[in-house]
């Protein structure tokens, strides 16, 4: 079984301010993210009759995202919307740019998120994270339950919550941590194989063009 994790497209034209996005901040997606969803739906065709379920956080990125992919696939079903796909509130770093922040004394937290994933204390992030590992690991689960060992589910939503899916295989999150690719770029996807009872990494973050659901 397979879930396939796909960070939405493009919320920031060329030129823009780039702040954080977080739960509280709604964007759709630019003419690029589009472009990135339909590319989406495009690299996943091998293997479309194997997705049974179509997931999406609720904000409009993402289920513009998911709406985009479905239709490249002629996914026929409902897209589902999950809450616990919803990104993280950033709290005060909500829609600042990362040199606000740093300029408010985040710094240090800030490069420890990006390079590391380690959860910051001062802004009051939401929900607190051992809610979201705790959400990833129950949709996860409900997954498992309502899938056939050859089926696969797209699962839409945002960098922030894309890094607890690695939580899902034992120690995959901290060695991602120490090479510095938790990171999911705009528009790029990863996926997660169960297999004999466990979860495991077939790859992450990469391009929709160059996906291999292949690798061991």
């Amino acid at each position: 079984m397979l879930l396939l994790l796909a960070r939405h497209g493009n919320t920031f034209e060329t030129g823009d301010k780039v702040v954080w996005v977080g739960a509280r901040t709604d964007l759709r997606l630019t003419a690029k993210g589009r472009e990135q969803a339909a590319a989406l739906g495009e690299g996943l065709q091998p293997i479309k009759g194997a997705i049974k379920r179509i997931v999406s956080g609720p904000l409009k990125r993402t289920r513009e995202h998911a709406s985009i992919a479905a239709a490249d696939l002629g996914f026929q079903e409902p897209i589902e919307i999950d809450v616990r796909l919803r990104e993280i509130d950033y709290g005060l770093w909500e829609a600042k740019t990362s040199g606000e922040i740093q300029a408010l004394g985040g710094a240090d937290e800030l490069n420890a998120w990006d390079k590391n994933g380690i959860w910051p204390a001062s802004p009051g992030w939401s929900p607190p994270e051992e809610t979201a590992t705790a959400n990833v690991t129950q949709l996860a689960h409900d997954l498992e339950a309502s899938l056939g060992k050859d089926d696969a589910a797209l699962l839409v939503t945002s960098n922030g919550i894309l890094k607890f899916f690695l939580k899902l295989v034992p120690g995959a999150f901290e060695d991602m941590a120490a090479s510095r690719s938790l990171k999911v770029s705009t528009g790029n996807c990863c996926a997660l194989a169960f297999e004999a009872g466990a979860w495991r990494v077939v790859f992450w973050n990469q391009q929709p063009g160059c996906l291999s659901l292949d690798q061991p």
